[in-house]
């Protein structure tokens, strides 16, 4: 729906009655020119025609409707929608889809197995934005096509490249199941589950199903199974991706039910079977019921500006306007004895080029923008350049090798913070997306190798601008990148994307690998050698060059450096995580270009209305007394009327509007200014008034803060209301301690209030009854303990052996080699 961020613009639109009636009043002259009989040699006036009359009033016309849209550009046009931003996890969902021959099987509704079944995924991720979304591909053997992740563009794009035959022909049930298992054991979300798609019996592989379907109850993931084809002669038609032969003729299809339905209850799960596609749309969306969760979401207004359209017709009729004025009606050569028009047309020009300027949508210039982020994720970039096989780190490793190691380390200390990995080279390629799946990372850095990519070079800026796009929009972690690397650069674009990424608010923190000594080292011909040492002094000045052109940002220290031999240094990169609590909110800077589209409006209406003042103003009509003085002390008192006022007004309508974003940066910014002012009675409104928005949002645990920081000597009512609000979140949460503490405070401030006597009495009662509640609890978690059996470590570690392959299998050989190539 059309909306006008700018509404107090329409009030211009008044100038129109206005200038009639100022003429009216004889206090605006319109230009006219003093006719004699000499002009016309004795001849009666006429006009010449009706035509010329009538274009006449067409020019006023489309000169007004022009005004009217200028005005209408001013009032800031605009088409919004909600976006959710997720802060809290939904359902991690592995999909394990069999890739045998026999799923190009074309018996569902004209469509193959696999086909239909990527249809039925696609459209189930679109309803369920807010799960983490995976992929396991079987046939003779399985492996992770993608791990869970919040990264919809990701999970999209890896499940368009799956291809029948693509795993071999067979179907290892029990090895796909196992793997999908593996990479969900570390997950963190509140509900995990499988959806197997399958035409068969299990006939391959080293793991049988039922020991996959024990260890998926065992780690708390449901299994379920969906039987896909019909049974009888279908015909089939496929391509092998190994040798490029067609394949058609009839199957067959006979599968055995039974087994699939006990793997299912085994881990307590349903078996489902689907012969169209409607059935399977059915089954899909039975398992997306039973395995949803509530999630926590913000609305992200994102606004879609029109100003531009409006300001075209504008133009267009403006300029309609001046080519019947002054070429079919030859405007200035009738008044070819009147300057004064010359100084219209001098205002009138100068509005049109201020329009054109507008419609260009130039930008200069940046502001901050503060945003509200849950927890911490972290990309990390990892430079795999032959130099990085330079061996000088500890125990005469290569640097690369140690980067994997540190980065392991790293890991290990990391639980609950998504990962994404960037590799970078002669370009960035996002190698895994932003995934809580620990196991296939470590594969990855198990396997890290300059083979893995094909292009020369060292680019790493390339690999940080890829990283900064692993962070999806919809999901409110704090975005963090750390960089691996020696530093050796062949492109000289560190700089610039350091740069984008302190526009952005994302913090990039780069860590040194090798000696600063310098090590020969052989580059991309195998011939050419060259010295190559751990470049520090680079690093840091490329950190500082980055930062001195945001010198006046908020967040400057965001760009920093650490050399890996540092002791502590491993400390010092986990101590910048914030760990996705929902009580442990993030204040980040997005920066943000300032559009200059309303300053060339503003300079263009203020033109053409001085057009119409300096021209037609009667001085001698026109009052010459001093202004009165209540209209200089109105003046005065507006001119004087703080910026914190403007703020907490602005930030009140934006909350009225449901632009609950800009009403928070409006004030936050309130607060902080109040708080450096010493100015406590501003600071314990905007305080208050930041928690209603943060509790309208679902922000519960931060609104409770701000109204907590409330001080002793704000309004009593101020107060109460703070202390009730806080009871009532607390409550909604199950903190029924803490929403008794914040009742017992109203009722200090104000004990007439019987809601809050009712509510101190209710938290109580609750607070005594889950204090029983988790004794028992306790006792019932300590008898379950236990270690994790020695079979799930035998078949995870075969797992990662298998990961760890695929990586190695994706090794290539460089198409072009050069010197440049270290």
């Amino acid at each position: 729906m059309l909306n006008f961020q700018n509404p107090f613009a329409f009030f211009l639109l008044l100038l129109i009655p206005i200038l009639f009636i100022l003429r009216r009043l004889k206090i605006f002259n319109r230009i006219s020119f003093p006719a004699v009989l000499s002009d016309w040699n004795g001849q009666h006036f006429t006009w010449r025609g009706k035509s010329q009359k009538f274009l006449s009033i067409l020019a006023k016309i489309l000169l007004g409707i022009g005004f009217s849209l200028v005005v209408t550009a001013f009032a800031d046009p605009a088409i919004s929608s909600q976006e959710k931003v997720f802060s809290t996890l939904g359902t991690d969902i592995v999909f394990v889809l069999d890739t045998s021959p026999s799923m190009a099987a074309k018996d569902v509704d004209g469509n193959s197995r696999l086909e239909a079944t990527l249809r039925s995924i696609y459209s189930l991720a679109r309803a369920h934005d807010g799960c983490r979304l995976g992929i396991v591909a079987l046939g003779s053997s399985a492996a992770v096509i993608v791990p869970p992740t919040i990264d919809s563009e990701s999970f999209n794009s890896s499940l368009g490249r799956i291809s029948v035959g693509s795993m071999g022909d067979g179907s290892a049930i029990g090895d796909g199941l196992s793997t999908a298992v593996c990479h969900l054991a570390s997950s963190s979300a509140p509900k995990k589950c499988i959806i197997l798609f399958t035409d068969g019996e299990n006939n391959a592989g080293e793991i049988h199903p039922e020991t996959a379907a024990k260890l998926a109850a065992n780690n708390g993931i449901t299994l379920y199974v969906v039987g896909i084809g019909s049974k009888g002669t279908v015909p089939i038609e496929y391509t092998d991706p190994a040798t490029g032969k067609q394949y058609s003729g009839y199957l067959n299809s006979n599968f055995n039910p039974a087994s699939l339905k006990k793997i299912a209850e085994i881990a307590n799960g349903r078996y489902f079977e689907a012969q169209t596609l409607s059935e399977l749309s059915e089954r899909l969306n039975t398992v997306s019921k039973q395995e949803q969760v509530a999630q926590n979401y913000t609305y992200k207004t994102v606004n879609k500006l029109y100003y531009q359209k409006f300001l075209f017709i504008a133009l267009i009729l403006f300029s309609a306007s001046w080519f019947i004025k002054r070429i079919l009606l030859k405007e200035l050569i009738c008044f070819r004895h009147k300057k004064i028009l010359f100084a219209r047309s001098g205002f009138l020009l100068f509005a049109y080029i201020m329009l054109i300027l507008a419609n260009m949508g130039l930008t200069w210039g940046t502001y901050l923008v503060p945003v509200q982020k849950s927890g911490t994720a972290v990309s990390m970039v990892f430079d795999i350049s032959n130099s990085m096989m330079a061996k000088d780190c500890p125990m005469n490793t290569t640097r690369l090798k140690a980067a994997g190691t540190y980065a392991k380390k790293l890991l290990s200390n990391m639980s609950g913070v998504p990962v994404s990995v960037v590799l970078a080279k002669g370009d960035g390629i996002p190698a895994i997306p932003l995934t809580e799946d620990t196991a296939q990372i470590e594969s990855l850095l198990d396997a890290l190798s300059p083979n893995l990519m094909t292009v020369p070079g060292t680019r790493l800026g390339k690999g940080i601008l890829k990283a900064k796009e692993t962070f999806p929009s919809k999901y409110s972690a704090a975005g963090r990148i750390w960089v691996f690397t020696d530093g050796e650069e062949t492109d000289g674009e560190l700089v610039p994307s350091l740069s984008e990424c302190l526009k952005s608010g994302i913090p990039v923190t780069i860590i040194g690998f090798g000696t600063e000594k310098g090590i020969e080292i052989t580059t991309g011909d195998g011939k050419t050698k060259v010295n190559s040492a751990l470049r520090s002094q680079e690093i840091e000045n490329a950190i500082s060059e980055a930062t001195s052109k945001f010198n006046l940002y908020k967040n400057r220290s965001d760009l920093s450096y650490i050399n890996s031999n540092e002791k502590g240094s491993a400390a010092k990169l986990l101590s910048q995580l914030r760990r996705s609590d929902s009580d442990n909110l993030i204040t980040s800077y997005e920066s943000k270009p300032v559009q200059r589209y309303k300053l060339f409006i503003t300079l263009s209406l203020l033109s053409f209305i001085l057009s119409y003042i300096v021209t037609e103003i009667n001085f001698s009509k026109f009052i010459k007394k001093s202004l009165p003085a209540e209209f200089l002390a109105l003046i005065v008192t507006l001119s004087g009327c703080g910026s914190d006022t403007v703020k907490i007004f602005d930030g009140t309508y934006s909350y009225h509007k449901k632009d609950y974003r800009h009403s928070i940066s409006c004030f936050i910014d309130v607060s902080e200014n109040a708080l450096s002012m010493e100015n406590q009675q501003t600071l314990d409104f905007a305080l208050y008034d930041l928690g209603t928005v943060y509790a309208m949002i679902g922000e519960n645990p931060v609104a409770i803060e701000q109204f907590a920081k409330i001080s002793e000597e704000a309004p009593s009512n101020v107060r109460y209301a703070a202390f009730y609000n806080a009871g009532v979140l607390s409550y909604k949460a199950g903190n029924y301690e803490d929403a008794q503490k914040y009742f017992r405070k109203a009722l200090e401030t104000n004990s007439a209030k019987i809601e809050a006597k009712i509510n101190f009495e209710l938290s109580a009662k609750q607070a005594e009854e889950a204090s029983k509640k988790n004794e028992n609890e306790s006792i019932q978690a300590q008898a379950h303990e236990s270690n994790i059996p020695d079979l799930e470590k035998a078949v995870f570690k075969h797992i990662k052996e298998n990961d760890q392959k695929q990586w190695k299998n994706s090794e290539s050989q460089p198409s072009e080699i050069s010197t440049e190539d270290y």
